[in-house]
């Protein structure tokens, strides 16, 4: 029973020793637009961030903040506003948003809190703004928490707010484990716009910590691509207060791989719903390549059906059109043999060693892609390797909603 993981309706609120709470105060014309998530003690921390060269200053701010400390006692962060590409200024409004927020937690040390921001790339920060809300937040401290409201004031174009929770047990002891994100469009991580922030009251310590993390972002957040677009914001923290530790635990500890494993599933978890909410999407897609010559030649095939335009408008206009599919694993750069390629989708074959099934007609066929959610299973015939990418596909409202974002 203890080595059993428990899936948990609800978010945050489950972690104890943290304080959750999202507010509205005038960043979007509605909704909330900023949140902040508070420990009682400082907690161990650990985080994974943008691979774009074009950095935005609370990515910058954050990464500095966990060098120097390696824990984090309360995390700001806003929506609307992206805080990218501001320059000098950018810097020092990430900064000056950490003081505002440490002082009104009584927080003597700024680089204690983590910034973060999602939005309009461009614009500064309304600062006069950010400060009331963070002072709306602590009005609410700490009797009136909001998990719920925290995973709302993350949100851009999601059209749901995504949450997570597990229980299980650690050396004896039950601890949770909650996360929330948000990520719609501009998704491709590369540690996705995306943001993710997860809470434990388990006692890790910090360099395990670490470790487990970018394992669990390796098996989740970089295994989705909605538009190929890495964001200038992305950044997944994750921080452990030990509130129900019953002493550290580390990656040599037997219970250390439970650990993993609920961090993986909660991740997993978040990941899939970010692809199922890709702006404007219709469809939920599992691509998954096999019989790879290694993983890094199935990851690139993977992600390169994932990513066709074409492939993606295809299954939005619900077209058996499996040609498009072989044409992106054709020109994926990866040594084939078109001939020993097969192909199924939900479990139907489409293609069978490199030629169009003859077993089912184009009507029968696209009786499969009519569904809302679609594996796509691409067997290269070459070796044992494999690997998988969730995306969805391209409708119109794509291109709508990202040709007014600003």
């Amino acid at each position: 029973m203890e080595k059993e993981i428990i899936q948990k309706s609800g978010g945050l609120d489950i972690v104890e020793g943290f304080f959750t709470r999202g507010v509205h105060c005038g960043i979007k014309k509605s909704n909330n637009d900023l949140a902040i998530i508070f420990s009682e003690i400082p907690a161990a921390a650990a985080a994974v961030f943008t691979t774009n060269r074009v950095c935005a200053a609370p990515v910058e701010l954050t990464r500095m903040n966990l060098e120097k400390n390696h824990h984090i006692q309360l995390v700001v962060v806003n929506s609307g506003v992206a805080n990218a590409c501001t320059g000098t200024k950018g810097m020092e409004d990430a900064i000056l948003m950490s003081q505002m927020a440490a002082r009104e937690f009584n927080i003597e040390d700024p680089s204690l809190v983590a910034v973060a921001s999602t939005g309009v790339i461009g614009d500064f920060l309304p600062l006069n703004k950010i400060e009331i809300g963070i002072k709306q937040t602590r009005e609410f401290y700490p009797d009136n928490p909001s998990g719920y409201d925290t995973a709302r004031a993350i949100m851009t174009t999601d059209t749901f707010l995504k949450e997570k929770a597990v229980t299980f047990f650690l050396d004896g002891q039950e601890v949770h484990l909650a996360g929330i994100a948000k990520g719609s469009g501009m998704i491709k991580p590369n540690m996705a716009t995306m943001l993710g922030f997860i809470l434990t009251d388990a006692e890790i310590d910090p360099r395990s910590l670490q470790k487990a993390l970018k394992n669990a972002v390796d098996l989740s957040f970089n295994r989705v691509t909605v538009d190929s677009d890495t964001s200038t914001n992305d950044m997944v923290l994750l921080l452990a207060n030990g509130k129900r530790g019953k002493g550290v635990i580390n990656e040599k500890h037997p219970d250390f791989l439970i650990f993993q494993e609920a961090l993986n599933r909660v991740c997993r978890d978040l990941a899939k719903d970010i692809a199922r909410d890709g702006e404007g999407a219709t469809k939920f897609i599992n691509v998954i390549v096999q019989k790879a010559k290694n993983e890094s030649e199935a990851r690139t095939v993977a992600f390169t059906v994932a990513e066709s335009p074409l492939v993606k408008t295809a299954f939005f206009g619900e077209d058996p059109n499996w040609g498009r599919i072989m044409a992106a694993v054709g020109r994926s750069g990866i040594l084939i043999q078109p001939e020993r390629i097969n192909i199924t989708i939900n479990g139907v074959p489409f293609v069978e060693e490199g030629m169009g099934t003859q077993k089912m007609t184009r009507n029968e066929l696209r009786s499969v892609v009519q569904s809302k959610e679609l594996e796509i299973l691409i067997d290269l015939g070459l070796g044992d390797a494999s690997f998988n990418v969730w995306t969805c596909d391209f409708s119109y409202d794509y291109v709508k909603i990202n040709s007014h974002y600003s």
